[in-house]
């Protein structure tokens, strides 16, 4: 069967929550994965088609962020959820989206980069500045040597150009007609070294993503985690020194808790200002065979949420998220044939939305407020709010109306005691990110319309500076990505190690 004859036979059942879903099961058929621009044609519902066509919701954050995956290696963790496939890195399966794709593609993240971008653009998105995120299991424990040569090859990917080396491939990045705007990189708390952020910043990323899992030491010990919440503590101290982006992966319903104690481990996270993440992937647990707490609930000594109970335990932890957080996912797109218990719902976050709306409550992420399509409204406020954390002091900065937030800005200023790792950050005040939200408009050009390059991010690092320089900071430092360095170039800043720095 031809991708027409299969779309239109299911045409009447395809939905935004199930699309992913049918392309797996089309991809069997016709031995290809389909692409959008292949589906899209075809389908009847206006609302499926404008998401899966042009401009869709993958760039309406005002980046072009995909996943790379690195290929399988040692994983030093023993969590007893963490399913292991053979030819797959440690914790991720075959058939999720990101995974095949790397697979087909023996895991050369030349390939990934290169075949993700034609896709985007395909599919009508602007790829002008592109976050990576790089997956793959615990990224410290791989050989330097490997992590070096699959970053060359990203670089050299979107640049378009193959350079003699990692630095030269930056440097070309900073002026290409697509630049990096951003890196992630996963590990656990515990491998957080001196080295390894070292390591992160000569690599160009910006952001971390912590596997914590749980906050309470009963819990961790019992699913053999590995780490406990001291050394999550500073981990994210030394995340935040470095001016590194931090997103916290949390997994409600493991064994040893329950949703009161879900929730009440949320608000700590939240609330206790040794932790506060900037970014929040919550995995429920699932149950998958192979694995140990498979064998837990095979015994009875485990048993997972209802699907009733779970939707409760979410809608808390997005009732309480704070606005300086951002909710990146709320479920893990695992097919459902691996899942022997858990939920497998993948439409979660519409869901909750609606549970919070019938009760008058609403989310209040970044995420759940970001203008996304919307046009840019001249009638915005600059709003403040500032927080202790382990270390120092947290600024959030944004230009917000009532319903949505337009920028923001995110301003570290250390204690004097505080070690750095960096000579550069000595006695600066450190700007972790800015971000200007919305559709994703090219380089150094304006629509007229949308948010993008109306000078909210120049206006928010002036009040930033300004700041600074009252609470006594002779220097600003701002963790660049490879990508952005020109537009702090224009706002007199210059290249000092792996930061951008300006005196005050």
């Amino acid at each position: 069967m031809t991708i027409e004859e299969l779309v239109r036979k299911d045409n009447e059942k395809l939905t935004l929550e199930n699309i992913e879903d049918y392309r797996r099961m089309w991809s069997k058929k016709l031995s290809k994965m389909p692409k959008n621009s292949e589906i899209w044609p075809y389908l009847t519902d206006p609302e499926l088609i404008e998401a899966m066509k042009t401009r869709g919701v993958r760039t309406e954050s005002g980046v072009a962020p995909f996943a790379v995956m690195m290929k399988p290696y040692f994983c030093p963790g023993e969590c007893i959820y963490c399913p292991s496939e053979k030819g797959m890195p440690k914790s991720y399966l075959s058939d999720e989206p990101a995974a095949q794709r790397a697979k087909l593609l023996d895991f050369d993240p030349f390939k990934q980069v290169e075949g993700r971008i034609r896709q985007m653009e395909e599919t009508g998105h602007i790829t002008s500045k592109i976050d990576l995120i790089v997956i793959g299991g615990t990224f410290g424990s791989y050989p330097e040597k490997y992590k070096r040569e699959f970053f060359k090859r990203m670089f050299d990917a979107v640049n378009g150009v193959i350079s003699n080396s990692l630095s030269e491939a930056q440097k070309y990045n900073e002026t290409a007609e697509k630049r990096i705007v951003g890196i992630s990189v996963e590990t656990r708390p515990d491998w957080v070294t001196e080295a390894e952020v070292k390591l992160w910043r000569e690599l160009g990323v910006t952001k971390v993503q912590l596997g914590v899992q749980a906050f309470d030491e009963k819990i961790l010990k019992k699913i053999k985690r590995g780490h406990n919440l001291v050394e999550v503590a500073e981990a994210t101290r030394w995340c935040r020194n470095a001016g590194l982006k931090i997103c916290y992966h949390l997994m409600p319903n493991l064994p040893g808790s329950n949703p009161r104690k879900d929730i009440k481990m949320a608000k700590m996270m939240f609330e206790d200002s040794q932790f506060g993440p900037d970014y929040l992937k919550v995995y429920p647990a699932m149950t998958i065979e192979g694995t140990e707490m498979y064998e837990m609930w095979k015994r009875g000594e485990y048993k997972p949420y209802g699907e009733e109970q779970l939707i409760k335990v979410l809608k808390e932890i997005k009732a309480q998220t704070p606005v300086w957080c951002r909710i990146d996912r709320l479920i893990r797109d695992i097919s459902k044939k691996w899942i022997s218990a858990g939920t497998a719902r993948t439409n979660l976050r519409q869901v909750l939305q609606k549970e919070l709306e019938k009760v008058g409550r609403k989310c209040l992420c970044i995420r759940c407020r970001e203008v996304r399509g919307g046009i840019y409204d001249t009638k915005i406020d600059l709003l403040i709010n500032e927080r202790e954390s382990l270390g120092g002091n947290e600024l959030f900065m944004s230009y917000e109306n009532k319903d949505n937030i337009f920028a923001m800005l995110r301003l570290r200023l250390p204690l004097e005691t505080e070690k750095l790792l960096f000579d550069e950050l000595r006695g600066a005040a450190i700007v972790r990110e800015v971000h200007t939200y919305g559709q994703v408009v090219e380089i150094d050009t304006t629509d007229g319309i949308k948010t993008q390059h109306r000078g909210l991010g120049k206006r928010l690092m002036i009040k930033a500076e300004e700041v600074a320089r009252e609470r006594g900071y002779k220097k600003m430092a701002v963790i660049s990505a490879i990508g952005t360095r020109e537009y702090y170039r224009k706002l007199g800043y210059f290249l000092e190690g792996s930061y951008m720095v300006k005196k005050l």
